[in-house]
């Protein structure tokens, strides 16, 4: 029987989605949620599309697990390839990852941080049931923050006030700039020049030599804000810095991280904040996301631009595997990197050596027998894809059955 709305969760978040399903259910709007509504004895993929295709909207309950999460992503792809309204709910205070950016972006979103979370429920179930928002929520855009946006806003309140007194309004302050050219919505206001300047203007950064004068200024968010920055770049970051932004890479990072999280994350400077010089290399296939320091950074696949830091650790060789290979699909084989006893732990995995390349690539390496439940060095081959993969338990590890996928991957077997 068709429902209102289908329910895409984490594992992980399993307690909180069926709070959510509980809350709709008693404001009038019917849920489709697994496992609850699996059939017993019919197969659970297809328990699944069928769920999704039954249902009037999808809602996705995201987190940092969601963002790691297979089958969430393929739920995520099948609605939208269904045109089914989309209405994430964050539970944390995370973007939506790469693979689900795309889909949710431009969606009505709520966040839902605080608990209780009964207010938020509420609202999810008045806007579903097609209710005026009375909090419309903000657009889920990765490189452009909260505070930008509110700082617009309020410069367009300054205006509005402006022009209704009778005057000029006010040059606007400079706001954080997109991350690249691209993402610009429209040119930067030319700042109208004082009467009498008092002091001669700071230098541009980019007339700055590597290392020398910048060296004391504050840190600009990102280092893609100037792609033709050179570098050693020196700055200082504030304190608190680690809660601000998020970091893709391990050691080298993308170029568009959160700079100064990601030298938390690199281990050269604390949460208290403190000097840092920065450096570009070339682009790398993969970014392998791991936790350190505090902060948790993001897999993220070919990216153009990388950096790291002056007095960092060197960078790990092999590097540390990414979640799966499906986060760059045109990633050359043989490759070799390094899972952690904790990412051998971590994901769902589809079929049997040969597996689907979005199956958790350390995890499928325990089931193929490629390294043990204290993690190793694995090195993992791409093979084309399936018409069926085959579930089973081997090695502590219980994987599940998928149909055609486009791509595979196999483990080079040693002796462990």
């Amino acid at each position: 029987m068709g429902r209102t709305a289908f329910i895409s969760h984490a594992s992980e978040d399993a307690d909180t989605a069926r709070e959510a399903c509980a809350a709709l259910e008693a404001a009038g709007v019917s849920c489709w949620i697994a496992p609850r509504d699996v059939r017993p004895g019919h197969d659970y993929a297809s328990e699944i599309l069928d769920g999704i295709s039954g249902s009037r909207v999808f809602v996705l309950l995201l987190s940092g697990e969601a963002n790691d999460s297979g089958f969430v992503r393929r739920e995520v792809e099948r609605a939208a390839s269904k045109n089914k309204p989309i209405y994430p709910v964050r539970l944390e205070n995370v973007p939506p990852a790469k693979a689900l950016e795309l889909f949710v972006s431009s969606a009505h979103w709520i966040d839902a941080f605080d608990r209780p979370r009964d207010a938020h429920w509420q609202r999810l179930a008045a806007v579903i049931r097609g209710e005026p928002d009375r909090a419309p929520p903000q657009p889920v855009l990765r490189r452009f923050g909260r505070e930008a946006v509110i700082g617009l806003a309020a410069l367009g309140l300054i205006a509005l006030g402006a022009i209704w007194l009778g005057g000029d309004p006010p040059a606007p302050a400079p706001t954080e700039a997109p991350s690249s050219p691209a993402e610009a919505a429209a040119p930067p206001p030319t700042p109208t020049a004082p009467a009498t300047p008092t002091a001669s203007p700071p230098p541009a950064l980019s007339d700055v030599a590597p290392g020398t004068s910048a060296a004391s200024d504050p840190c600009p968010r990102t280092l893609s804000i100037n792609p033709a920055l050179p570098t050693p770049f020196s700055c200082v970051c504030d304190a608190g810095a680690s809660g601000k932004g998020s970091v893709w890479g391990t050691d080298r990072y993308t170029d568009d991280s959160a700079l100064c999280t990601a030298a938390i994350h690199a281990g050269v400077i604390t949460d208290a904040g403190g000097p840092i010089t920065v450096l570009r290399e070339p682009g790398h296939p993969v970014y392998a996301g791991t936790t350190r320091n505090g902060v948790r950074s993001s897999d993220y696949g070919n990216y153009a631009r990388s950096i790291h830091f002056a007095g960092a650790a060197p960078a790990a060789e092999p590097p540390p595997c990414p979640r799966t290979l499906s986060i760059n699909p045109t990633l050359a084989t043989p490759y070799a990197c390094a899972c952690s006893a904790e990412a051998v732990g971590e994901g769902s995995v589809w079929g049997s050596n040969p597996y689907t390349d979005d199956s958790a690539l350390c995890r499928a390496a325990v089931h193929a027998g490629a390294v043990g439940a204290s993690g190793g060095v694995i090195t993992v081959y791409r093979e084309a894809g399936r018409e069926l993969y085959v579930g089973t338990a081997r090695n502590g590890v219980s994987t599940r059955d998928y149909g055609r996928y486009a791509r595979s991957i196999r483990f080079l077997m040693s002796a462990l």
